[in-house]
């Protein structure tokens, strides 16, 4: 009987490891069939998988469109956006800088950006460049979110930064783990500091080129690769929806944190080269075998979820460096997920068995990349045969655009009486941070906007005494909020705070974090 890997301490336990079954690899047929339930049950247009191991690309298999207005096939050099997973670009290049001599991990963040500043001094002066990775500020879940999300928006970099002293904490500082955006943005930054370059251009000069990533890009698309670009879609309203998502002119604000487009081809050399601990060519090394270790070094305690214990027999989790670490059916995994509105990434690694794993689609449905990640992973695994597809779908319904219902509120209109008038509640609020919103008056009925956010735009329907549900006009947010306002001793309306109006709204949508005071 041969022992799991990890599990086998837990002989020391009395607990023995029973026996598994023989890994059973995917194979091109069964992945297609897999990939075809997929994109049907959840209504995905347009997905890529790819899988490389021992130094070779294994698949890279393309499904759907890139647009279900035009039609138009995805193939292996379409781009995507993968959000989050442009994490791990910005943690190699500090790491490559590190190795450089330049910077150091432990170097505190204001020796770099002087402006840089939190809610607490003592802690603004000993926040160091790993604490801007690692999820661990003391801030609450998303903070600031709102300054960059929805997009587009009209907050510089420069301001974020700003702007973080007056976000509160939520929790205590290197304590507690609360994913965090806008930190990533600040990492970003130190490239510039220390360089001259701009974050794009460092990562694109300094990793991708080298790598041969001639389509993937950290700053703006090449204009003749602008056609290869994948569109954002949602299930919005039950309909599926090519989701409208601008770019400003200039570098997007967030791409430290989520702003990389890269077509499967490219990022399966991105993926071979971490499997090769940073080395890449003819025995090229893009980052040193030690700091490609610390990037995959546990940092932050993660909370390890019941669905992890039972999908996986996880005993453990945490945050690196832009990757999270956990135990998966006794072997190690490294992984990272990326979600933006209408584009979902997932990347694995199983480093012992010389495995990675990339999912890049164009809708927004974690049940889709979960479906798809799972189906190829776990197939390398020896583990019971499952079917990934079904397991994610919710138990409600089927062809759905995510695992959650539909955000609808529950709301009952409130009936207004004869002495309150809607006027009394317009007017201008500003917050510390994300700034104005106006509320005014249009056709006998409150209409809220954001002066920084414009998607921010929507109808205010009375649900209580003082109390306003804000419908979005852009019903792709899938955020919408409950508007409370507050009086002074003379009866005149002088604060307003927002909370979501659901427990299924996204957690970037951080209205509970704003304190809007009128100014007239």
């Amino acid at each position: 009987m041969k022992l799991c890997t990890m599990k086998s301490l837990l002989i020391i336990a009395g607990i023995l490891c029973v026996p598994t079954v023989a890994a059973k690899p995917i194979s091109s047929k069964q992945l297609d069939k897999v990939a075809q339930r997929v994109l049907e049950e959840y209504r995905v247009p347009g997905a890529v998988v790819g899988i490389v191991q021992h130094g070779k690309v294994v698949q890279a298999k393309s499904y759907g469109v890139k647009n279900i207005q035009t039609g138009e096939k995805v193939d292996e050099f379409t781009l995507f956006k993968i959000a989050s997973n442009s994490k791990a670009f910005t943690t190699a290049a500090l790491a490559i800088l590190v190795d450089e001599g330049k910077i150091r991990w432990d170097d505190k963040v204001v020796k770099y950006l002087p402006d840089f500043k939190l809610h607490d001094p003592w802690i603004t002066a000993h926040f160091n460049i790993i604490d801007l990775l690692t999820h661990r500020s003391g801030l609450g879940l998303g903070a600031g979110d709102l300054m960059i999300w929805p997009k587009p928006s009209t907050f510089s970099r420069q301001e974020v930064i700003h702007n973080l002293r007056y976000l509160q904490p939520a929790g205590e500082f290197r304590a507690n783990y609360a994913y965090d955006n806008l930190l990533y943005i600040v990492a970003g930054e130190i490239v510039p500091a220390v360089t001259g370059m701009q974050w794009e251009d460092f990562v694109e000069q300094r990793i991708m080129r080298p790598l041969g990533m001639q389509h993937c890009f950290a700053g703006k698309v090449a204009r003749e690769q602008l056609a290869d670009v994948a569109k954002p879609h949602g299930v919005i309203e039950g309909k599926l929806q090519v989701i409208d998502r601008p770019e400003r002119e200039g570098p997007a604000v967030a791409s430290a944190a989520g702003g990389i487009k890269c077509s499967l081809h490219d990022i399966l050399l991105w993926l071979q080269m971490h499997l090769d601990e940073g080395q890449f060519g003819d025995n090229k090394q893009l980052i040193s075998a030690q700091q490609h270790q610390m990037l995959w070094s546990p940092q932050t305690i993660m909370p390890l979820y019941d669905s992890d214990k039972r999908l996986n027999n996880s005993h453990f989790s945490s945050y690196a460096l832009g990757w999270r670490l956990n135990d998966m059916n006794g072997y190690l995994r490294v992984h990272h997920t990326g979600s933006l509105a209408g584009m979902y990434s997932y990347v694995s690694f199983i480093p012992e068995l010389d495995l990675g794993v990339v999912v890049l689609l164009n809708q927004q449905s974690s049940g889709a990349r979960n479906a798809l990640m799972y189906s190829v992973l776990k197939s390398y695994l020896p583990v019971e045969k499952h079917d990934w597809v079904k397991e994610f779908l919710p138990k409600s319904r089927t062809k759905t655009s995510d695992n959650k219902q539909p955000v609808q509120s529950t709301k009952t209109v409130y009936v207004l009486d004869k002495q309150t008038k809607l006027s009394q509640y317009a007017g201008r609020y500003q917050d510390n941070w994300l700034g104005e919103f106006s509320v005014v008056l249009e056709n006998n009925a409150l209409v809220m906007r954001s002066k920084r956010v414009p998607k921010f735009v929507g109808s205010m329907t009375p649900i209580a005494p003082n109390q306003f549900v804000v419908r979005w006009y852009d019903r792709s947010l899938e955020a919408d909020a409950i508007a409370t306002f507050f009086a002074d001793e003379e009866g005149v309306f002088n604060s307003m705070k927002l909370l979501p109006e659901s427990e299924d709204i996204d957690f970037s949508y951080d209205f509970q974090d704003l304190d809007f005071q009128r100014t007239e």
